[in-house]
């Protein structure tokens, strides 16, 4: 009895000693890993989300303790996005592209190799740079483990952007005028279509295990909401997308930009030192 008891004592003051060592550091740095899908609110009818979305994070996170239950968590990530696009029902959304370039409505004219693209589904992915800056609320260790949640903003911006479709040819100007040739047009670009900055008020929760000495290693998982467009809303002359509209039986195209906000969700790992 007396051996059992002194077993627990041991483990009970190493667990204290092991917490302690995480508890009295002031800055805890490390790296990070993130998935979760997200998902777009659309602003417009012309076109319809596809389903969720996916974003796959990886970076670094630091947390500044201002005493042991509030701190400040910052950090520098880079966030690989898929956004998923189709078209409305009602609608037929068409661009004019030469090569991998979208062109914009000014480009057409002077584009000797422009060719007109009937758009069905479409894939765009971005890669953007992201800096969450939240407080930090936890509580005291617990053994080995210590709780928190997080609360405040994820700005990000962006670096890159590709753009897969799924569609048809026309071997026309005038859609309609001929056959649809069924194909992909994949690493695409479009100058300007995505808006540089995106950002997004966070809410979060999770636990921190002090596995070993100062080490820590940390599970959470958040929701954020964007309040930022996903898309620039452009003059007609800088549109790419545009739409067939039928009045008094004559044809006359529609220019449009797409409009979305995004929310995700993000289930992040962290081991901190």
């Amino acid at each position: 009895m007396k051996k059992t008891l002194l077993a627990f004592a041991i483990l009970g003051l190493s667990a204290s000693v092991m917490a302690q060592e995480a508890a009295d550091k002031t800055v805890q740095a490390g790296l990070i890993m993130a998935v979760g899908p997200n998902f777009q609110k659309m602003g417009t009818k012309i076109m319809a989300k596809d389903g969720a979305g996916n974003d796959l994070t990886i970076g670094m996170n630091a947390n500044w303790a201002f005493n042991d239950n509030l701190g400040l968590n910052l950090g520098v990530e880079f966030d690989f996005s898929t956004l998923k696009y189709k078209t409305s029902a009602e609608n037929d959304i068409y661009y004019w592209y030469a090569d991998t370039k979208i062109l914009q409505q000014k480009e057409v004219a002077d584009a000797s190799n422009a060719e007109l693209y009937k758009l069905s589904t479409r894939s765009q992915k971005g890669t953007y740079l992201s800096v969450p800056t939240m407080l930090l609320f936890r509580t005291n260790f617990i053994g080995y483990f210590r709780y928190f949640g997080k609360f405040g903003l994820r700005n990000s911006f962006l670096l890159s952007s590709k753009i897969n479709d799924t569609g048809a040819n026309y071997n026309s100007d005038i859609p309609g005028a001929s056959d649809e040739v069924q194909g992909e047009n994949l690493n695409m670009k479009a100058k300007g279509d995505m808006f540089f900055f995106k950002s997004a008020v966070g809410l979060a929760g999770g636990a921190e295990w002090n596995f070993s000495g100062s080490t820590s290693l940390v599970a959470e998982l958040g929701f954020y909401y964007g309040f930022t467009p996903l898309h620039l809303d452009k003059n007609d002359g800088n549109t790419t997308l545009f739409r067939t509209v039928e009045e008094n039986g004559t044809t006359t195209f529609d220019h449009f930009s797409n409009q979305a906000t995004q929310q995700q969700l993000q289930f992040k790992v962290s081991i901190l030192f």
